[in-house]
């Protein structure tokens, strides 16, 4: 007997889950850094995730999506690139584009929008934020700016919104000066006020000792010579300067193993090259002394995208985009497998990742996972039920402004034929369940109805076979009391009536050889389901042979009331010959 579950999407969401960082896993900005998002989304082509740690793990992308095209670029050296600035940015652009010069063009390829597409990180006290971006030529109370908060719905906001007096911008500089109650342990929040913003670069200076050499951390690239992957680590030694007074260059020196850098350690002098997870520590010295506090470090964390797992069928497929690596999959959380490819003889649930050898290093990519559907095709009559009961919700209950009962379905299931048998001729990922307390709306006082919200049951029927399938809905499955139409959706083609209340709560179609889906039929609120029976159409031989009647194009017609009509027919359902039809 086939095992089949119907809970493979939420096993699926739960696999990505465990791979998703929070802001617990965010390190503390004790350093200034300079984060080009342009670097993290693919010039805009890739969703970037929800719990993603990026920037060398400074910043955490609380929501999902960041993505954006065809919003201009920002170069910060050339300032006509941002010629608005707003908070108080243009007394530092000049300094700015000279001090980044190095960075070149960006796209503003990062979007943040409301508390919608939210990133954190943790600054300290007094840092000051550059925002680059595009508020997409919005002016005045509409312009659209970073949201700065100390929640990520941004309902603690710590920046004014735009008023009417700020400009039209294209391209701007947004300034925020970080306020005191952040340590660096507290997540400051960024979103956008009024809708979409697109960004290329953030800037934070934090507040550091004279002479604090600058860090950071290059994206994961592919050395083709030595057939291994890198990072690189550039370090640029910062002036001494005192009270404003510049004491002159300052050497730096690193480490490693972890250890504390001196100068007897190895003077920083070039990029250094890093193929493993490694930490390296800076320290400044000028004219050989030791620049007390000015020290800084970069952290090396190699992380691969999950390979492309492509599930058709019965069939899997593994590929990955990484040189030296070997995907694996791994079935109902068994031991991985070495392998490109599966081919399911169950219903099952597969993950998949890869491993990479780079020289004496083993990394492991993040996984992805996917339901398989292996289905008994439809041979005798089947019948889907609900079964479960209706109890209080207590708590919302309470919390009613209208002050009425709240029920909630307890112990709901699906029931094949009557019985908790192994249901192998369908599956229901993640079934939702709804209560209908309402006597007039229920089915012979049912109680407890599969919602259709989204992909709720899925069966098949084989090649050269046909089913019959009734479907029994709730008796006020539809929009309102002006809009009555009623419909179920399969694999996106409706079936239904345009007047529940005339035509009735019982939806039948017919169906051939496929895979079908019921899912969520956008045109109306939930569906709710009492019952789905399939049943396959007879195929041995001919029986039960009748006559077809035969139709009178000119026979009297009637409207539902029963009163006869003449034509011109205006919009609605009529009856003639004993058929119903819908005039739209």
């Amino acid at each position: 007997m086939k095992k089949v579950f119907t809970t493979l999407f939420a096993m699926a969401s739960m696999a990505l889950a465990v791979n998703a960082a929070t802001e617990d896993d965010i390190k503390p900005m004790l350093h200034s850094y300079v984060c080009s998002l342009n670097n993290y989304n693919g010039n805009g082509a890739t969703t970037f995730p929800k719990g993603e740690l990026f920037g060398s793990g400074y910043f955490l992308s609380v929501t999902s999506n960041y993505n954006a095209t065809n919003k201009g670029s920002i170069d910060i050296a050339n300032t006509t690139t941002y010629t608005t600035t707003y908070g108080g940015a243009e007394a530092d652009t000049a300094r700015l584009a000279k001090k980044y010069n190095k960075y070149g063009s960006q796209l503003n390829s990062f979007r943040l929008k409301n508390a919608q597409d939210v990133i954190a990180f943790k600054p300290t006290a007094g840092a000051v934020v550059y925002v680059f971006g595009s508020g997409n030529n919005k002016a005045g109370a509409s312009a659209r700016i970073p949201k700065f908060a100390t929640d990520a719905k941004l309902e603690n906001a710590l920046n004014e919104a735009p008023t009417d007096a700020y400009p039209s911008s294209s391209n701007y500089c947004y300034k925020f000066v970080v306020p005191a109650q952040f340590d660096g342990n507290t997540p400051l929040y960024v979103g956008s006020y009024n809708g979409d913003a697109f960004f290329s670069f953030i800037i934070v200076e934090a507040i550091e000792p004279a002479g604090t050499p600058s860090v950071e951390v290059g994206a994961t690239a592919y050395d083709e010579t030595n057939k291994l992957y890198y990072q690189e680590v550039t370090c640029t030694p910062n002036n001494y300067i005192l009270d404003g007074d510049d004491m002159g260059a300052t050497k730096v020196y690193y480490t490693t193993d972890g250890s504390e850098p001196t100068s007897a350690s190895t003077e920083y002098t070039e990029p250094i090259k890093c193929t493993k997870d490694m930490t390296v520590k800076f320290q400044a010295y000028l004219d050989g002394e030791l620049c007390e506090g000015a020290n800084n470090e970069a952290t090396v964390e190699f992380k691969f995208n999950a390979p492309t797992l492509t599930v058709d069928g019965a069939n899997a497929t593994i590929a990955t985009e990484y040189m030296n690596a070997t995907n694996y999959y791994s079935i109902d959380g068994a031991e991985g497998v070495a392998g490109d490819s599966y081919t399911a003889t169950t219903s099952c649930n597969i993950a998949a990742y890869t491993v990479i050898q780079n020289g004496d290093v083993t990394w492991t990519s993040a996984s992805v996972s996917s339901p398989i559907y292996v289905l008994d095709p439809i041979k005798e009559k089947k019948v889907i039920t609900v079964s479960g009961s209706a109890v209080v919700d207590d708590a919302a209950t309470a919390a009613d402004p209208n002050g009425n009962t709240v029920y909630v379905a307890s112990d709901a299931k699906l029931l094949y034929n009557g019985k908790d048998a192994d249901p192998c001729f369908y599956l229901v990922p993640d079934a939702t369940f709804s209560v209908i307390m309402v006597d007039t709306a229920q089915v012979d006082g049912q109680q407890v109805y599969l919602q259709m919200d989204k992909k709720n049951l899925t069966f098949m029927v084989a090649e050269g076979d046909s089913v019959n399938v009734k479907v029994t809905v709730s008796k006020n499955s539809h929009k309102n009391a002006e809009t009555l139409q009623s419909y179920v959706n399969v694999n996106g083609t409706t079936y239904g009536h345009e007047n529940i209340i005339t035509e009735g709560n019982v939806i039948e179609f017919g169906l051939s050889a496929g895979i079908w889906s019921f899912e969520k039929y956008s045109g109306t609120g939930n569906i709710h389901v009492a019952a789905i029976e399939i049943e396959p159409v007879a195929t041995e031989g001919i029986q039960n042979m009748v006559v077809a009647p035969v139709i009178n194009a000119n026979a009297p017609i009637y409207d539902v009331v029963g009163r006869q009509v003449t034509t011109p027919l205006k919009k609605g359902i009529y009856i003639q010959n004993g058929r119903k039809f819908i005039v739209k």
